[in-house]
């Protein structure tokens, strides 16, 4: 489907009204979990109609502004549409039969390299080697919030933690010292 934008709609306002129950002809359907990551709104939805098993089925809404109409607004999708978005929560995984699996995958790939890069210890003086970013060498200079601050060719970066997967080598501060002596 396309987008849908509301004029002056607020993103609370846009969340409220993606996730309300609703029914219909005797057709019921209820969101039982919601959140967001960054501009993707991730829910769990459940249709019922008498007579016949409820079915459950996991929702992807993008975000987005248009200052054309000063509002909010998303485009729909769902999983069997096997969107190119990663960051639906593993919970979710558990309350829906699967459609999609290759797209499953992806969501618990997305979610491993995120724990690992979280995970990996980083100090002040640490040397990164990088590959595919336009830096190749960085050293680590300091912690800013959930980023850390590193030095690269004389000027600094933010480098955040999704960045991290992008680190193929690192020698810790202390092991870096002798080898910079020339």
């Amino acid at each position: 489907m396309g987008w849908l934008f509301g004029h002056g709609q607020t993103r609370a306002q846009l969340i409220a009204r993606r996730t309300g129950d609703e029914e219909h002809d005797g057709l019921t359907r209820r969101c039982l979990r919601h959140c967001t990551s960054g501009n993707v709104l991730w829910t769990v939805w459940e249709i019922e109609r008498a007579g016949v098993a409820p079915m459950r089925f996991i929702g992807c809404d993008l975000l987005a502004w248009d200052k054309t109409c000063a509002g909010r607004g998303n485009k729909d999708m769902c999983e069997e549409m096997e969107p190119l978005y990663y960051s639906c929560p593993l919970a979710y995984l558990d309350m829906v039969p699967p459609v999609a699996p290759a797209w499953r995958e992806q969501v618990r790939a997305w979610h491993t390299a995120r724990s690992r890069a979280h995970s990996r210890p980083l100090a002040p003086g640490d040397v990164l080697t990088l590959s595919g970013l336009s830096i190749k060498e960085a050293v680590v200079v300091s912690r800013h919030h959930r980023s850390w601050i590193v030095e690269s060719g004389g000027r600094l970066f933010r480098f955040p933690p999704r960045l991290f997967r992008h680190i193929v080598g690192q020698r810790s501060a202390d092991a870096c010292g002798p080898q910079h002596a020339g």
